[in-house]
């Protein structure tokens, strides 16, 4: 296997791990609970203090991986955030696992941006869609692999150890990241290029921007949502429904592999812009699956739509987890950086407004209104979006030699 595809399986692997220790909570919670005798509204504060740390941390994780290089900053990224996933039982009290929770989410707050500027050292551009699509499509693995995991552990070892034993994972990647990407990548290409304050403003960014929102509120509402809505509304057993929402993302991993192959595929003949821009039809399609969801007549028809839908969901992921490399790639990891803390707004606004509308007006309502920002998204790239090099931007001054495949 060529070296460049071994650094990017790594990437790969560091992103389930970055998901998996966020999940790791969420199994654990009705234990905590149990223990504590915390109620759901104590709970929340400690599920949401991930995100906070996450997403305000974004931005500086982004410039401190183009100052100092995404080889430094992932192999200290996972370090801490692995340390804080092992420190989380220890707290006993709401505002000591909130405090670890936030730390967690610093840690993890340099992973797109360390992701997509070791993309740009290793892999030349005809490359990008395959390899930011397998490394940012970890996401949809980590929950197949996560779940039924930590349900493992904490049936046979108890709670705390989930976060042992997850947290151990980061601190086994880390000698492997050492041994194979830290001798060879290249260094940074140095300080912001001047055109970076005018890339920010550009209407190809914003379209990207727009497109991974929409994708992200999409992801945000299963995440959020999807078990409740098979075990309420479609009435499925607890089996039933952890098979319900487990599956659609294995359709969504591998959907994303195959589009990001086909998309790189057909950028030769059409162009880069032109080739993504078609690939956003399956997506459409996925809008149109969702909005039918509600609709079906039986759980498992219902079912059904749902891996169509997260299977046609995953051709736009390859299309904006490589934006930065294609637009921007001397300053790919900053750019990825603001990308994704603007992407990740819909999980902090996505599940409240879903709460909401199911509430007052059913399910149907949510559904239709995840269509709706779907199709938003897509008609912002279709009329503003653009996959060739900002003027200015040349390709990283320094690149490994992607001989040998």
């Amino acid at each position: 296997m060529p070296e460049r595809w071994r650094v990017a399986l790594l990437c790969f692997a560091a992103n389930v791990i970055a998901h998996a220790d966020r999940i790791s909570l969420s199994v654990a919670v009705p234990a905590i609970l149990a223990e504590y005798r915390w109620d759901t509204a104590q709970m929340g504060w400690v599920l949401s203090a991930f995100f906070s740390g996450y997403t305000l941390l974004m931005i500086p994780a982004g410039l401190a991986a183009q100052r100092f290089g995404p080889r430094r900053m992932f192999g200290y990224s996972i370090g801490l955030w692995s340390l804080f996933t092992m420190l989380t039982p220890l707290p006993r009290t709401i505002a000591g696992m909130a405090a670890v929770r936030f730390l967690l989410g610093v840690g993890e707050s340099g992973t797109a941006a360390c992701i997509n500027g070791t993309l740009a050292r290793w892999f030349p551009p005809t490359e990008y869609s395959r390899a930011a699509g397998l490394c940012w499509s970890g996401g949809y693995m980590a929950p197949l692999l996560a779940f039924p995991l930590a349900t493992g552990i904490l049936q046979q070892f108890g709670w705390r150890a989930i976060f042992v034993g997850f947290g151990l994972l980061g601190f086994l990647w880390l000698p492997l990241w050492l041994r194979v990407a830290w001798p060879a990548l290249p260094a940074s290409a140095g300080g912001l290029p001047r055109l970076s304050m005018r890339l920010w403003k550009a209407p190809a960014v914003w379209a990207v921007f727009l497109l991974h929102f929409s994708s992200n509120w999409f992801l945000y509402v299963m995440i959020s949502w999807l078990p409740t809505y098979l075990a309420l509304e479609r009435k499925l057993s607890l089996p039933g429904m952890a098979a319900g929402a487990a599956v659609p993302f294995l359709f969504a991993w591998v959907g994303t592999n195959t589009f990001a192959w086909a998309i790189d595929r057909a950028t030769p003949r059409l162009g880069s812009t032109r080739a993504r821009k078609l690939f956003l039809l399956p997506y459409a399609l996925a809008g149109a699956s969702i909005f039918a969801v509600p609709r079906a007549e039986s759980a498992a028809s219902a079912i059904v739509l749902l891996c169509a839908a997260m299977g046609l969901l995953a051709s736009a992921t390859p299309i904006f987890s490589s934006a930065s490399l294609n637009l921007a790639p001397r300053i790919a990891a900053p750019l990825a950086a603001v990308q994704n803390a603007f992407a990740n707004l819909s999980g902090v606004i996505a599940p409240a407004v879903v709460g909401y509308l199911v509430k007052a007006h059913g399910w149907p309502s949510a559904f239709t209104l995840t269509t709706a920002v779907c199709l938003a998204g897509i008609a912002a790239y279709l009329l503003f979006g653009d996959a060739e090099p900002l003027e200015g931007n040349p390709q990283p001054a320094a690149r490994v030699n992607t001989a040998g495949g």
